[in-house]
């Protein structure tokens, strides 16, 4: 608005150069801008949880120039460093990162809080193969989880649904390809190694059903 004003006041030749040095310097910064990453909140943890060194004063402003070219700030140089630090910021907020003293930096570490969130982003990516045959086996996941972890017990019943589990009772899912780490996996995210049992069948009652159900 005021550079508007201005070129609208000068009418002596110099307006269209400052202008065009203006436009100019615009073009610059959008260009800049366009070449940063937008740093959200998966990216970062993912980064923190692999150990990358994060210290509050990578984060100053100016940092990204004096920095450069330096190998531990290598793996945030992509991001646009305003919205890292803003980011950062609300990280610590939601007490999914620490600020903490190391060799007398003070360092962003991600907190046991972030590392079960990315563990939750990786839930959110599992698939299940189909193998190119069937072993003609069936897979049972049964659980008994207790009140005190409803939320854990709704939430696996809603990702087992997702899988493509078929729902035979409120906590009896069965499923007919190999999917034993899987599960494994997710009773250790959900924090109910003990509460979920894995049953390898050979038949099942009524199974013909199943096989339609499933394209075999």
């Amino acid at each position: 608005m005021l550079f508007a004003v201005w070129v609208k006041s000068n009418k002596n030749g110099l307006d269209w150069q400052f202008q065009s040095l203006v436009q100019l310097m615009l073009e610059r910064n959008l260009y800049h801008m366009q070449k940063r990453e937008y740093p959200d909140k998966e990216t970062i943890l993912a980064i923190l949880k692999l150990g990358a060194a994060l210290t509050l004063a990578m984060l100053a402003p100016g940092a990204m120039r004096l920095l450069k070219g330096d190998p531990s700030f290598s793996p945030w140089q992509k991001f646009h460093q305003p919205l890292l630090r803003r980011n950062i910021k609300n990280l610590k907020r939601k007490g999914l990162v620490d600020f903490a003293e190391e060799n007398g930096e003070a360092v962003v570490k991600i907190s046991d809080k972030g590392k079960t969130e990315v563990l939750k982003f990786d839930v959110d990516k599992i698939e299940i193969k189909k193998p190119s045959y069937w072993d003609r086996k069936w897979r049972l996941i049964i659980f008994d989880i207790p009140e005190g972890k409803k939320e854990a017990r709704e939430v696996l019943r809603k990702k087992l649904k997702q899988l493509e589990f078929y729902q035979l009772q409120e906590s009896v899912f069965i499923f007919p390809f190999p999917c034993e780490k899987e599960i494994r996996f997710l009773r250790e995210i959900f924090e109910v190694p003990d509460e979920v049992k894995i049953i390898l069948a050979e038949r099942v009652e009524n199974e013909e059903e199943l096989k339609k159900m499933y394209g075999l």
